[in-house]
């Protein structure tokens, strides 16, 4: 069956759907804590993820080179994940990174606001003001996540291929339409050349930050694309020795076998 990425509104009911979901289904279920987890065992601390994590960076954050290394870090975690197969994302871009992806049911959770707050209410036991408070920032961040990150508008209905009311429907109700979307989705054919896809993007993160993190090499807007055994690179640095230092870099990423080395040399905004 297919990979299974939802996007959801705060109190649209989006956690315990996927999590019931990927029970269901007998998948792995991809949520905040899987993600935290990975990013400390690449070296990030709670701290870092907690400043970027569906939400817009502050102005000290967005300035900070941590935040670009937890974009990296993300991406290379969500395409190693879905490479594998069967698991069920919740957000984390998820809808965004695997657009595209052949085998992916892209779905979104939503409602209208007086239900999502009165679920809150019941679920937290909070006064009506405390939770539209809550629901309100929560929809800011996630969108000014999206935007920031990913330059895209989480209520276009063209980067889902499904959006669901949740409203009057139960979690089982609601898993049962995304399974009945997900098996005409899921084709072997597209399954298969899904996690082809998966696994050269995931190939092209670790590659990126081996040369900018491990090795500390200085390439602006670097950019792999694999393709099998094959990366290849562009970007700009100061020297053709960091050019080639990045070459040989790569070459030591495990899977890297041949390297086409399109990494300019010049200064920014030449």
């Amino acid at each position: 069956m297919a990979i299974i990425a939802i996007a959801r509104e705060r109190g649209a009911l989006g956690k315990l759907v996927a999590r019931e979901l990927a029970q269901t289904l007998n998948y792995r279920f991809i949520d905040k804590k899987t993600v935290e987890e990975r990013l400390e065992g690449l070296g990030l601390d709670k701290r870092q993820f907690d400043a970027y994590d569906e939400k817009k960076p502050g102005l000290f954050a967005a300035l900070s080179s941590v935040m670009e290394d937890y974009i990296r870090c993300l991406k290379k975690i969500m395409y190693e994940e879905a490479m594998q197969g069967d698991c069920v994302f919740l957000g984390r871009g998820s809808q965004y990174l695997f657009r595209g992806i052949p085998g992916v049911a892209l779905v979104r959770l939503v409602a209208p606001i007086e239900t999502r707050i009165k679920r809150i209410q019941d679920m937290q036991n909070l006064e009506y003001r405390e939770a539209k408070k809550q629901v309100d920032r929560m929809d800011r961040d996630r969108e000014g996540f999206n935007r920031y990150f990913f330059d895209t508008d989480s209520k276009d209905p063209s980067s889902y291929h499904l959006t669901i009311n949740t409203e009057g429907l139960s979690a089982t109700q609601i898993c049962n339409i995304i399974r009945n979307l997900a098996d005409m989705i899921a084709t072997p054919e597209q399954i298969e050349t899904g996690q082809m896809m998966f696994r050269n993007l995931a190939m092209a993160q670790t590659v990126i930050r081996h040369i900018l993190n491990d090795c500390q090499l200085p390439i602006f807007f670097l950019e792999a694309e694999c393709a099998g055994n094959e990366v290849t690179l562009s970007g700009i640095a100061h020297t053709y020795d960091v050019v080639d230092k990045a070459q040989a870099a790569a070459l030591r990423v495990v899977g890297i076998e041949r390297v086409n080395n399109n990494i300019r040399v010049g200064r920014v905004g030449q």
